[in-house]
């Protein structure tokens, strides 16, 4: 999961998919409002009863963007805000995660604007419990009995997961990597990849790395790939990729 030093062909692959949309809703050459503000832990995920989410620690924020009344949302490390119109997110370069994560938020909020995907913001409150009661089921039902590579510890999804399947969690966080947290233990994302790619049946992953620029590894991996959250709303509706977001809300 080191960042490639070069940009992802699947991050490229959306930006086309991005500019085919802006082009085919005519939308290209007119001046759209695009901003993104990271929002509060509070904004993001409003009051729940676990306070382990990666969004209440401080260490993530949901970038937001919104266009014609629709909103997407891309998770980041990066803070900042952005105001322009889609021709200058087509034409801005992706040499951060921070460009990449407005791109990625705005992709989001066009496929909301076009009717390609709905649930395109973060839930709240008892959202995330809930989605943690129904994953082990969705997986039950579209995997059997996988053996699953969680990309990015997300704790309740991950405690839930780990009472039903062989499940392996790989993060970056130094805070996270070797701890072993509600019984789940936490992998070095950067270290032996490969073996864990081949032992795996599924790849359940953040969308993150899309913004971080790993995506590429996963993707090609040969390995069915299910995205969890808002980051990958967009890319897994245009790419026709599985994804797990079943407390999420309409972002129109």
């Amino acid at each position: 999961m080191k960042k490639a030093s070069t940009q992802s062909h699947f991050f490229e692959s959306l930006r086309q998919e991005l500019n085919r949309l802006v082009s085919e809703l005519q939308l290209k050459k007119t001046l759209v409002s695009v901003s993104a503000s990271a929002l509060s832990p509070q904004d993001a995920i409003g009051s729940t009863k676990r306070k382990d989410f990666v969004l209440l620690q401080g260490k993530e924020r949901l970038l937001q963007a919104e266009i014609l009344g629709c909103k997407g949302q891309a998770f980041t490390s990066a803070q900042g805000d952005f105001d322009g119109t889609l021709e200058d997110v087509l034409a801005m370069p992706l040499n951060n995660d921070f460009q990449r994560a407005v791109s990625v938020a705005s992709l989001n909020a066009v496929a909301c604007h076009a009717g390609k995907v709905d649930n395109t913001i973060h839930c709240r409150d008892k959202g995330p419990e809930l989605c943690a009661l129904q994953v082990v089921d969705y997986f039950k039902k579209n995997f059997g009995q996988p053996r699953i590579l969680m990309i990015g510890y997300q704790p309740a999804l991950a405690e839930a997961l780990n009472q039903a399947f062989n499940l392996v969690v790989l993060d970056l966080d130094p805070a996270n990597i070797g701890k072993t947290k509600n019984g789940v233990q936490i992998n070095d994302g950067a270290a032996g990849l490969a073996e864990r790619l081949n032992a795996c049946d599924v790849i359940f992953t953040t969308g993150s790395i899309i913004c971080n620029n790993t995506i590429d590894t996963f993707y090609r991996s040969g390995k069915p790939l299910v995205f969890y959250g808002t980051t990958a709303s967009g890319a897994a509706a245009l790419q026709g990729i599985h994804r797990y977001c079943p407390e999420a809300y309409s972002g129109k």
